[in-house]
């Protein structure tokens, strides 16, 4: 078995839309899970922890932190100054870039 390293922590400043540009209504919490997607028409599951905050205002920006769940198709697209994508469902609610790769792991396959 040949191991594949996955990278799925990252530090990012993240942006949401204003519901004015389309994005959501309502604030976001701590552990928001939405869904993520680095310019391919894959999307990844993840989790977003703030760690300045308990939560983030349509139309406003943080650092956070992002765990997603492992795939090992996603080292790929893991780059700092990478840029990505937030949905919820097929809707973009949101933007970032990654700061830093915080985890990686490797995994047999």
């Amino acid at each position: 078995m040949t191991p594949h390293k996955i990278a799925y922590n990252f530090t990012a400043t993240l942006s949401l839309l204003s519901t004015n540009q389309g994005g959501r209504k309502k604030p976001v919490f701590n552990h928001y899970r939405p869904s993520f997607s680095f310019g391919s028409k894959q999307h990844y599951s993840g989790e977003i922890i703030f760690p300045h905050s308990d939560e983030l205002q349509p139309g406003h920006s943080t650092t956070a932190k992002v765990k997603l769940l492992p795939s090992r198709h996603i080292n790929e697209h893991l780059k700092p100054g990478g840029m990505f994508k937030i949905f919820e469902g097929e809707k973009v609610v949101g933007m970032g870039f990654i700061n830093t790769i915080d985890d990686e792991r490797y995994i047999e396959a």
